[in-house]
């Protein structure tokens, strides 16, 4: 099965929010814009019907931010951002399995006692290839876990998976906090509470050919994304994507087919496109290609497509 870590796109787009809403970045927002550009961050999400993006592109702009911005305001607009979503995506409301499944957590639990108070959380190896995106990882849980139990003291350790002790030196982090590098999972501890807190939420098994689909969803009729670029993007090889989805029965090419063709259908009825424009959109060289696709899919045109759905 691919590991490609998937994130939620409501978070992914509260996150771009609070950026374009933050007043210190207004001087970096060009930058930020072009890095968006440069990463192939999927745009237009909230014209999407994608739940998920891909946590591998998101990474990518979470460090290219990094380098856009003073180390100080990087983690400010991180906590910022955080304390934000607990309070505009209902954190208090949100069940520990409910918030694990907007993040690429692969368990996410608490342990409590009378002597301890620890959360912890594992994900897969490709989904921290750098400290930033743990870090992002670690202000959002402790956000959640904050917004759930609203008498915790700040954190009195940090266990990180990341080895980089220069990039954590570079970030200035609460150095008054131990942290411990080179962990096999990336845990928060707390001074301990008078009750038991304790749960875990595992994740539910997804398969690779979910994993592209959500992945691909957000660039359909906005970018045309072939396999080739879909890899680099998302940092893999074109054969692991080709390997994982012959294993179940299906190719790149027919998932973003009828990707392309859910697309068509819905701007046919809810939009006047022309099927030239429709074409144009979605990576075909002219509309004749595309009514071929189409009517090899579907068994009809897109014309009689729409004329049966108008009637």
């Amino acid at each position: 099965m691919l590991e490609l870590p998937l994130i939620a796109k409501s978070v992914v787009s509260h996150f771009q929010q609070c950026v374009r809403e933050d007043k210190s970045l207004v001087p970096y927002h060009a930058a930020i814009e072009a890095l968006a550009v440069q990463v192939s961050m999927p745009f237009s999400m909230d014209t999407s019907p994608a739940q998920y993006v891909s946590f591998n592109v998101f990474t990518q702009f979470l460090e290219g931010l990094r380098k856009v911005l003073p180390s100080e305001v990087f983690v400010s607009s991180l906590l910022g951002s955080a304390q934000r979503a607990a309070i505009e995506l209902d954190f208090s409301n949100l069940s520990a399995q409910g918030f694990l499944s907007l993040f690429p957590f692969e368990q996410w639990s608490v342990e409590s006692s009378s002597q301890s108070l620890k959360l912890s959380f594992l994900v897969s190896n490709s989904s921290l290839n750098g400290i930033e995106a743990e870090l992002f990882l670690i202000v959002y849980s402790h956000a959640y876990f904050k917004s759930q139990q609203t008498d915790i003291d700040k954190p009195i350790r940090y266990d990180l998976v990341s080895v980089s002790a220069s990039a954590l030196s570079e970030l200035r982090i609460q150095t008054e906090t131990p942290q411990y590098l080179g962990q096999t999972e990336t845990c928060i501890s707390y001074n301990p509470i008078d009750r038991d807190c304790s749960i875990k939420a595992l994740a539910t098994t997804t398969t690779s050919t979910f994993k592209v689909t959500q992945a691909l969803l957000p660039y359909i009729g906005r970018v045309d994304v072939d396999l080739v670029m879909f890899g680099q993007i998302n940092r893999m090889g074109k054969r692991t994507i080709q390997r994982a989805l012959s294993e179940e029965g299906t190719t790149f090419r027919t998932i973003k087919e009828a990707l392309s063709f859910e697309f068509a259908k819905r701007v046919m009825t809810e939009q006047d496109y022309s099927i030239s424009d429709i074409a144009l959109h979605l990576g075909y060289a002219d509309a004749s290609q595309f009514i071929r696709a189409f009517k090899r899919a579907n068994g009809i045109t897109p014309l009689q497509w729409k004329k049966g759905y108008v009637e």
